[in-house]
């Protein structure tokens, strides 16, 4: 018999509190809410639409222990704001995973938030909403994005200024979830140095390749560069990925700056992928305006418009649209929103 979905959030919670008081396992519920009010185009066809801009919560305890040992676990839900429905991939479909840290590092047990490469390089520079919603990054090919449940994970402890970490999925992993079917291991690697107003990352991931039948020695990968440099109130940097695999051959670049003034921000990015394995035809840009007013450090009001322009063998999305666009139809998008951490 299937427990229902308020079940299982009160297990959850139960769980992590379980013979402790809240504040000797330090427990934090924390979430985000984002939604937008979006004039969208796909092609020729236009429709007005209520976004959630990847909004969530969650539920983390972390608790000191002997021998200068950490000992954590995090739920972490997606909730679609304008309807109450929950990320359709399963309720703490974003993050479920129990941690150990020490001087050694941290080691992670679970599923992992989206990866450690992506992290290090694409999140890194989308400033405006935080790579979340229409002008979230369409053409960063994450590889392992989603697929490192039943996952290791590791970070090193600060190394200088150099930060390492390693992602590993296990395949045919079973538990709550049942079978995993795939054929490989999905992994990820990051390394994120700083110095000084230069900050510079790598990653690395692989995962099962979209592009073309799985078998066991089919999938793809991507390595990226990224570095951002902060100037006073202005940053500006970027990345730069290239892919591989059966089909999957390809790279890509974007650029992006952030100027700051009191509690105004101003973004802008650019973003081209070039053409799949060879294929004429098959790559595309993307363009993004924002405008970001904080309200105060948790809430700010925002601006946006974002652009997508597929050629004719492409159909690039970054999500949240009314509808998928078809091979060479351009989508856009200009609203205004709402962002609340808590």
């Amino acid at each position: 018999m299937k427990l229902n979905q308020k079940k299982i959030f009160a297990m959850a919670a139960t769980a992590l509190l379980s013979g402790t008081a809240m504040a000797e396992t330090g427990l934090t519920i924390y979430g985000r809410g984002n939604v937008s009010v979006e004039q969208q185009k796909v092609g020729n066809v236009s429709e007005t639409v209520l976004v959630d801009n990847q909004s969530r919560i969650g539920v983390r305890a972390n608790r000191d222990i002997a021998g200068g040992l950490t000992v954590g676990a995090t739920l972490e839900a997606g909730i679609n704001f304008t309807n109450g429905v929950h990320n359709p991939d399963g309720f703490f479909a974003r993050e479920a995973n129990v941690s150990l840290g020490g001087a050694f590092g941290q080691v992670k047990l679970g599923r992992m938030a989206a990866t450690s490469a992506y992290f290090a390089t694409a999140d890194f520079v989308s400033n405006h909403n935080h790579d979340t919603g229409t002008s979230a990054d369409a053409l960063y090919d994450g590889f392992a994005i989603g697929k490192l449940k039943n996952a290791i994970g590791y970070k090193s402890p600060k190394l200088g200024d150099l930060t390492l970490e390693a992602q590993y999925g296990l395949k045919n992993g079973t538990g709550l979830e049942g079978t995993d079917s795939r054929t490989l291991n999905p992994m990820a690697l990051a390394a994120n140095y700083g110095l000084g107003a230069l900050n510079l990352g790598l990653g690395y991931e692989r995962g099962d390749n979209g592009f073309t039948s799985l078998n066991a020695n089919d999938y793809a990968s991507q390595v990226t560069a990224r570095a951002y440099y902060t100037l006073g109130a202005l940053g500006f940097g970027g990345y730069y990925q290239k892919s591989s695999g059966t089909n999957a051959g390809r790279s890509a670049y974007r650029l992006s700056a952030m100027y700051t003034m009191n509690q105004n921000e101003f973004h802008v990015n650019f973003g081209s992928a070039g053409n799949r394995a060879g294929v004429a035809n098959t790559g595309a840009d993307q363009f993004t305006l924002g405008y970001n007013y904080n309200l105060d450090k948790q809430t700010k009001v925002y601006a946006l418009y974002t652009r997508t322009n597929n050629k004719a063998g492409a159909a690039y999305n970054p999500g949240r649209m009314f509808a998928a666009p078809e091979n060479g139809q351009d989508i856009n998008s200009y609203g205004v929103g709402v962002r609340y951490n808590f």
